[in-house]
């Protein structure tokens, strides 16, 4: 059984986004059938580590290494001679960075996974000077054998930042089966739901003015946002509440995924006029539960909903307002809609994930043999 290095601290820190995504990744690959197992050995810091350790972890298949150094600190120590996390805590056959912030490998093959590189075509919705990321990244994508995207528009990500075409691997995310539609219920007397971060790429503030135009013809339900404050949101929380329609809107900031799942079962519909994402994780969460989704028309969501989406241009005010009148005026198209999507969320599953991803330890375990031998 192939031993692979895996860091685990996106999903100890991070509930949503990239925890979530290392998180089920994580739980899948330790239920893989025995002849497709591997042995993870899980990087993890020591402060606060204990947070969020998944706890459907296949306790045979795994283990926890704690006692690590915070990642900025631990990658100046592992550039020098004798430290290298390709062997320490133990020695492995490959291993995956799950994140962009991760120690120097150089004893094992090395899996990359790019969430997105909205950082370099973007970098205006990052509250911080993204230079030192780009160069890291960079550094990191050429040392590594395989880059894993999350989704088809992924590619022009990587290669944007280096990557070889031949290196790079699409391996879009799963849905949990948590994720169902509810037996019973009626969305025609549901409201529209938002899940994500408040920061500008969300494109709350253009989604907001949208719904006011709206609300004004009394043309659309309610809006239920679920998200943390991020960086940046001080001017759309102000608006938010200001509203001559403030009072159609609630702001729910910590739940549950048993309240998660609800408020999607129970949505009208999703308004996510995102105006970049690595692939949008919480459209196919939606598709998953029956709701269909309002979509920027240039963004991963929209390869991911496929032909189950609404798209809109997510730079209009006007075009997301008449993308919103659409969905709540034409309950035939929403049902067909909803329809399709649940079949297309049926096609993304962690297992699949789980398999492909091992599928590329096994690949760079066997280059990183041959070069080496």
């Amino acid at each position: 059984m192939l031993n692979i290095g895996f860091d685990i601290r996106p999903a100890l820190f991070d509930y949503a986004g990239i925890g979530r995504y290392v998180r089920e990744l994580a739980t899948a690959i330790t239920h893989l059938p025995e002849e497709e197992a591997v042995y993870l050995q899980m990087f993890a810091t020591s402060w606060r580590g204990g947070r969020h350790i998944p706890p459907g972890l296949a306790a045979d298949r795994h283990k926890m290494n704690f006692g690590w150094l915070p990642g900025r600190l631990m990658d100046h120590l592992h550039k020098l001679p004798g430290l290298d996390a390709g062997r320490i805590p133990a020695a492995v056959s490959a291993f995956h960075y799950t994140d962009y912030n991760y120690p120097s490998v150089r004893s094992a093959g090395r899996v990359m996974t790019l969430h997105d590189a909205a950082f370099v075509s973007e970098p205006k919705f990052h509250g911080w000077d993204t230079s030192k990321l780009l160069d890291r990244v960079r550094k990191n994508i050429q040392n590594a054998h395989e880059i894993l995207v999350v989704s088809e528009p992924g590619i022009r990500d990587a290669e944007l930042l280096g990557a070889k075409r031949d290196d790079i691997h699409v391996i879009p995310h799963g849905v949990s089966k948590f994720f169902r539609p509810a037996r019973e219920a009626s969305k025609d007397d549901g409201y529209l739901l938002t899940v994500g971060t408040l920061e500008p790429r969300k494109n709350y503030r253009r989604a907001l003015k949208a719904l006011e135009q709206c609300w004004d013809r009394d043309l659309a339900p309610d809006w239920v946002i679920i998200g943390r404050p991020g960086w940046g949101y001080e001017k759309f929380i102000g608006e938010m509440q200001n509203s001559r329609h403030a009072h159609r809107i609630k702001w729910v900031q910590h739940l549950s995924d048993a309240e998660l799942l609800r408020y999607y079962q129970d949505a009208l519909a999703l308004l996510f006029p995102s105006l970049n994402e690595g692939f949008g994780l919480v459209v196919l969460e939606a598709m998953a539960c029956g709701t269909p989704a309002i979509i920027g028309n240039s963004t991963a969501p929209s390869w991911v909903a496929g032909n189950s989406g609404l798209r809109v241009d997510a730079t209009e005010v006007d075009s997301i307002a008449a993308g919103i009148e659409r969905m709540v005026s034409e309950k035939a198209w929403r049902s067909q809609a909803s329809a399709v999507g649940l079949q297309r969320a049926a096609t993304f599953t962690w297992e699949e994930t789980a398999r492909k991803t091992v599928a590329a330890y096994r690949r760079v375990s066997e280059a990183f043999k041959a070069e080496n031998s």
